[in-house]
């Protein structure tokens, strides 16, 4: 029984040690935004757009966290017309900010996969209160050229003209809709 427990504790320990993720409040306290990104003394820099309101189903919210991009905390799937049907749009999530969606015909609609990034802790605090199946309106800056780069020499670009880098500035909770 003893070598059994102590099996476990070890398994757990493994578990957590490969699965932690810093708190995104924590992510966002040690950041600082102007023209760049600063965190933890890596500037990210990005051509980042007029501020914009955009508007949304809330498909899905899943946390994000990347050792090499720290800044983006949570991946948000934002849906309008046919896209916002569960029974009609299947959306998983592969991970690493990678998402696939079917449906047995073309819907009517949008589907966007936004990777966010906090303007401050209290709009950190709103996203983490983001409800699935809400609509909600938030207002952001999207990076223009889709990509973000560190002066540490990291470096992301997205592929996918429905996938983009938003700063949140703002985020408004308009109502939340049961849909089976």
């Amino acid at each position: 029984m003893k070598k059994a427990v102590i099996f476990f504790v070890i398994i757990v320990g493994f578990y957590f040690y490969f699965t932690w993720k810093p708190s995104t409040t924590g992510i966002a306290e040690n950041m600082r935004i102007g023209e760049a990104i600063t965190h933890d003394g890596v500037t990210y820099h990005s051509e980042w757009g007029e501020p914009e309101e955009i508007k949304g189903f809330v498909r899905r919210k899943d946390r994000h966290y990347d050792e090499y991009m720290p800044i983006i905390t949570y991946d948000l799937v934002l849906a309008t017309g046919e896209y916002s049907d569960r029974k009609l749009v299947t959306i998983q999530n592969k991970g690493g900010g990678n998402y696939y969606w079917s449906a047995p015909r073309q819907p009517k609609g949008t589907l966007v996969f936004y990777h966010t990034i906090p303007a401050t802790p209290t709009v950190q605090k709103k996203l983490d209160d983001i409800s699935l199946d809400s609509t909600i309106s938030l207002r952001v800056r999207v990076s223009q050229n889709s990509e973000i780069k560190g002066d540490n020499g990291n470096f992301v670009k997205l592929g996918h003209s429905n996938h983009k880098f938003i700063i949140v500035e703002d985020v408004l909770q308009l109502a939340f809709l049961l849909k089976t």
